[in-house]
Parts: C-alpha cells; sequence; structure tokens
C-alpha cells in the first residue's frame, strides 16, 4: 500500500435524521442509548482504529446528531444530503486517513474484533478493499474497509454514478475490477446466519430490543456472539422483521432504490377510521417490502393520526387545499397516493402532480381517478361501471388488489383459525366500525338481546365512537353474555375465535374476508349496501342490505339461522380466504415499486 510509514485508520459513521423509512432511527433508543451510542460504543474497542468521525449533513434536521457527536467527543463532518461520498471525502481529508472504516448507522452489533480482522488483512495484502472469502458465511454487517487511494478514484472516476454516491463501497461490488479487492480468511466467531440485524423499520427496531430483553443485557453489553447463540436457542425471535427487504443498491438488479410516497387521506369523525387502516398496511408494504418511505397527510381529526405515528410514519394534519401543494413542494415526493372521499379535484390533481413520478387512488369513483396513472378497486358493481374514456389511467380491479387495515406480519394468519365448527362457547363479534355514527352498536345490541345466553356475543367500541366508554358500561349490564373489546389496535385475534361477525360494512368485512370469518353485513349507505351485495353474491357472507330499512327482528332472525349452519359458515370461510388473501398491500406496493423504476427509467437513460 503506498503510504507513509503510519498507516492512518479511521472510522467514518453515516448518519442523517431524515431516513424514509423510520425517520430519526439514528438516535432512537436501544436499551436506553441511542442507536449511534452503539456503534460508537463498540468501534471504540477496535485497536486498530485511531479516530471515529460522523458525517451528517447540512440539513437542519441533523443538527440533533452534530449536538449528540459533540456532548460525545466524537468528530463531525457535514456535506450534501444526497451525496454520500462526497461526505466521505470531506471526512478522509478532514481526519488525514490512510484508511477508512465505512460505518452505517443503522446496524448497532458491530464486532470490534471482527472489524480488526478485515483491516489487518487490507494492509497486509495492499489492497483497496476487503471482502470475505468466497463462501464464507459471517453474520456480521455494516461495516467496510477501503483506502483512501480508493476513495480518491472513485472521486475522479465515478463521483456522479448514483452507485457511488449513495453507497460509496457498493460502487466496488458492482465494479469489482475498478479497485484491488482483497479477501480475508473466514472469521469463526461470527459464522453462521443471525437473521436481520440492520436497523431500517420500527419491526427491526422491535428485533433488537427483543433480542436485548432476553439476554437481559444493558445497552453496550451483548455481543454479537450472544445474539447468534440466543437466535440458535431460539429462532422464532427472527420472525419479527424477518419480512422486511433491504433496499437494493441502485444499478445492482435494474432496479431504482429508495423513494417516498405521499399518502393523502380522510380519517376521523365523519369518515371513520376504515381509510387510515387500510393506507397504513400499505405504506407498510411500501417501506418494509420495497424500501419506500411513506409520508401521511391527513383530512379529518387528530385521533385518527393515532394508528398511523404508531406504525412509525410522519403525519401532518391539512387544514386546507393549500397544504397539500406545500407539502409537495416540500418533501417532493415520487409516488403520491390519494384514498378519501375529499381532496383534490381532477384539475387540481392535474397540476399537483406534475413532477411527480407515479400517483394512484383508490377505490375512488370521481373524476379525480381520471387524472392519476394507476387506480385500484375490489370488483364490485360500482367499479366495473366507471367510465375510464380519454385517460390513460390503468385501473387495477380485481380482489387481488382488495386492502385490509390488518398488519400481515402481526395477524394470526388464517392458518390459526380453528376449523368450524368449534368446541367451546361460541361466539359472535359485533362491529359497526370506528365511529359508528349510526348507532349501529346499541341498535344490534338490543337486537340480539333474546339470542340465548350460551352464544357470548362480543361488541368492538370504536375509538371514535361518541361515548364510547358509556356505551360500553352499558352494553355489559344489558345482558350476562355481553362483552366489550376496547382500544384494541388490531382485530386479527377477535375475528380469528369468532364463530360469526355481525358488522356495519366498509374495511371490516374485508378484514372478516381475509381471516375466513363468516359475516353479516349492514349498508350504512346504498353504496356500501350495493358492495356489501357484491361480497354476498361471492359467498363471504350475508347482506342485509340498508341498516335503515331493517328491523331488529331481520338482525336477530338472520345471525340465529346462520348460528345453527356450520355448513354455511365453512362454505363461507371458505369463499372469504380464496378471495381475499390479505396480500393486496403488499401486491399494489410491488405494483407501484414496479411503476417508479419504469418512470425513472427515461431520466437514467437520457443522463
Amino acid at each position: 500500500m503506498e503510504m507513509r510509514e503510519h498507516i492512518r485508520v479511521v472510522a467514518v459513521i453515516q448518519a442523517r435524521m431524515g431516513s424514509t423509512r423510520l425517520p430519526g432511527k439514528v438516535l432512537k433508543p436501544i436499551a436506553g442509548k441511542p442507536l449511534l451510542w452503539h456503534i460508537v460504543h463498540r468501534l471504540r474497542a477496535c485497536h486498530l482504529i485511531e479516530e471515529i468521525a460522523v458525517a451528517t449533513t447540512v440539513n437542519p434536521a441533523d443538527e440533533a446528531i452534530v449536538e449528540w457527536c459533540n456532548a460525545e467527543g466524537v468528530a463531525v463532518v457535514r456535506g450534501s444530503e444526497e451525496d454520500v461520498l462526497a461526505r466521505y471525502a470531506a471526512a478522509a481529508e478532514k481526519l488525514d486517513a490512510d484508511i477508512i472504516v465505512r460505518v452505517s448507522s443503522d446496524a448497532p452489533f458491530i464486532d470490534a474484533g471482527f472489524v480488526d480482522h478485515l483491516i489487518a488483512t487490507l494492509i497486509e495484502q495492499d489492497g483497496d478493499y476487503v471482502l470475505l472469502e468466497e463462501g464464507a458465511d459471517c453474520a456480521h454487517e455494516g461495516v467496510d474497509p477501503f483506502s483512501r487511494r480508493a476513495l480518491d478514484k472513485l472521486m475522479m472516476d465515478a463521483a456522479t454514478d448514483p452507485a457511488a454516491r449513495e453507497h460509496v463501497t457498493g460502487y466496488f461490488k458492482l465494479h469489482p475490477d475498478f479497485v484491488k479487492i482483497v479477501r480475508a480468511a473466514p472469521y469463526p466467531p461470527l459464522a453462521g446466519k443471525g437473521g436481520r440485524l440492520t436497523i431500517d423499520t420500527p419491526d427491526d427496531l422491535a428485533f433488537i430490543e427483543a433480542v436485548h430483553a432476553r439476554l437481559a443485557a444493558r445497552a453496550g453489553e451483548a455481543s454479537l456472539a450472544d445474539l447468534l447463540l440466543l437466535l440458535e436457542r431460539e429462532p422464532d425471535l427472527t420472525r419479527i422483521n424477518a419480512h422486511v427487504k433491504q433496499k437494493p443498491i441502485a444499478g445492482a438488479t435494474g432496479q431504482t432504490a429508495g423513494g417516498v410516497a405521499l399518502i393523502r387521506c380522510d380519517g376521523g369523525g365523519a369518515f371513520g377510521y376504515g381509510h387510515v387502516k387500510r393506507m397504513v398496511s400499505l405504506a407498510r408494504s411500501l417501506r418494509d417490502q420495497e424500501g419506500i418511505g411513506a409520508v401521511f397527510a391527513l383530512n379529518g381529526t387528530r385521533d385518527a393520526a393515532a394508528p398511523i405515528r404508531r406504525a412509525g410514519f410522519q403525519v401532518t394534519m391539512l387544514h386546507g387545499a393549500s397544504d397539500l401543494e406545500t407539502l409537495i413542494d416540500t418533501i417532493g415526493p415520487d409516488i403520491l397516493l390519494l384514498d378519501g372521499r375529499e381532496g383534490p379535484t381532477r384539475a387540481e390533481l392535474e397540476k399537483l402532480k406534475r413532477g411527480i413520478p407515479v400517483t394512484a387512488v383508490i377505490d375512488d369513483a370521481g373524476e379525480r381517478r381520471l387524472a392519476a396513472d394507476y387506480a385500484y378497486y375490489p370488483p364490485v358493481p360500482q367499479a366495473h361501471a366507471l367510465d375510464w374514456t380519454g385517460t390513460n389511467t390503468l385501473p387495477r380491479i380485481g380482489w387481488q388488489w382488495t386492502l385490509t387495515g390488518l398488519n400481515p406480519n402481526a395477524a394470526p394468519g388464517p392458518q390459526l383459525k380453528p376449523a368450524l365448527p368449534k368446541s367451546g362457547r361460541p361466539t359472535v363479534l359485533v362491529a359497526m366500525g370506528g365511529s359508528d355514527p349510526l348507532g349501529l352498536t346499541l341498535r344490534c345490541a338490543r337486537a340480539l338481546a333474546p339470542l340465548d345466553t350460551v352464544f357470548r356475543v362480543r361488541f368492538v367500541i370504536g375509538a371514535g365512537m361518541k361515548d364510547g366508554k358509556k356505551i360500553a358500561e352499558g352494553l355489559v349490564k344489558l345482558k350476562s353474555n355481553y362483552e366489550t373489546v376496547e382500544g384494541a389496535n388490531d382485530l386479527s385475534i377477535e375475528y380469528a375465535n369468532a364463530d360469526l361477525a355481525l358488522c356495519a360494512f366498509g374495511v371490516t368485512a374485508y378484514e372478516l374476508a381475509s381471516t375466513g370469518t363468516p359475516a353479516i353485513y349492514l349498508g350504512i349507505s346504498e353504496d356500501h349496501a350495493i358492495s356489501a351485495g357484491a361480497f354476498a353474491e361471492a359467498g363471504m357472507g350475508i347482506s342485509l342490505g340498508l341498516a335503515a330499512r331493517l328491523s331488529d327482528a331481520d338482525i336477530l332472525r338472520t345471525v340465529s339461522w346462520l348460528l345453527q349452519k356450520p355448513l354455511a359458515r365453512r362454505e363461507m370461510r371458505a369463499a372469504g380466504l380464496s378471495l381475499i388473501d390479505g396480500q393486496g398491500a403488499s401486491r399494489i406496493a410491488a405494483d407501484l415499486a414496479a411503476a417508479l423504476t419504469s418512470a425513472r427509467t427515461p431520466l437514467k437513460t437520457a443522463l
């Protein structure tokens, strides 16, 4: 290695607060200490690293990182948010580095011995970049030692390449002849697979927290070797974040990595919570499976923002039409998604979408859909009746595009639902939506009062239900077999343990079908009654039509009849599971990601 006699090795951690999938992740606590603390703490145990620096951006949001570094005595270099390579070049210059150890800010289980092993190999073999020998398994992630001359060559010959600018050492993997790559011997202490150890999403964070809890380890105590032994004993821990996919390096597979989706939806109050629930599900799939972050613009009441934030997404409340335009200008989204009854008109969307590669609407029957690139619908009569004349919109209509509000990674899954009929006490679940604007919960309670107490009836009290606490108290006093479900963030378990559901048609009906729960639908509007009819025709349940035209006797008679028909319930269960498999969010996310890649391709070709 053509360097001075003393080879100076520095570690540079790339960190910023603006992660698209988990904003602010570098300062999120793990076992009581920020993620960045864990990385610095472990790097300080390396014998060959002389100094550690953090390369962050000039974005004001990253002032928090600078303050933390100053308090911890860690050097800081700031630069362009888009050009990570330039930040590394500035850090190498400032720290007078001969060897730079690139460290990502999302892998907390750094092993000092392994890092020294890679650095020593790079020096001994006079290399520019180091990898393990072909076929050597290692659970370690997040570090890449490389030479200063390799960095200089990147700056001279590849500074405009997306892989070099964003991933730095990722360019060497895509172009193995660019610099001298040397191979390090296997590292037996860390041989094997350790699950997904990178923190990109809330589920990744939950996995790392669970590991610390199971090891009863304080911050900085647990080693990567400890983690591997734990996962040998308890492999099911990896299921917490096994569904999360790593973002590809731009150019590695012909895909374009990353992006941000702006999701504009209605929620709370008169809107109910269905739009929010299903869009959170879609946002999860975009983030976890496609590497596309999501930001919400919410039209409605503040209580509807709670499930969005709980899922790890940023949300801004809209107070006027101009707010959405301002957000678009600020964020510069790659995808714009609309799900709601209100919002921009067709002409307004035509204006707003300029510069946005992909736009889409969900279950939208209005003229606005004609300005979108994609439109997604279940195969209800209203969707088939829509006219697409004179538009370039691509409609996707079918059960496979159905969005539910369930988190597929937390749901018990149909395989855990017992076969019907079940032993034990039969259960009827009554779910009239998050706000129940027509007061159907109390009405159903009165209608079902003559039902034999051998049946257990559980009433879901929605977060936005007016006087919900008072209603819940009254229900349990009304009959001994009446119970309430309050404060539930996910009803998967309730669905799985119900023999039959009575619900107001909406997102709940789709969720019930996807979990194989037979249902009786009440329409709160003519439109909902028509859709419920499509569900009944498909064999997933029974539609009673418009709730306002029903008598209590109609409700009681239908519930009583279906409870005595196990064969009919089995057939409804089978129909629901076969038509709505709960993967609609994944399909839509993949479709939008492919559309985004396609939309970007001409731009890349032109460059």
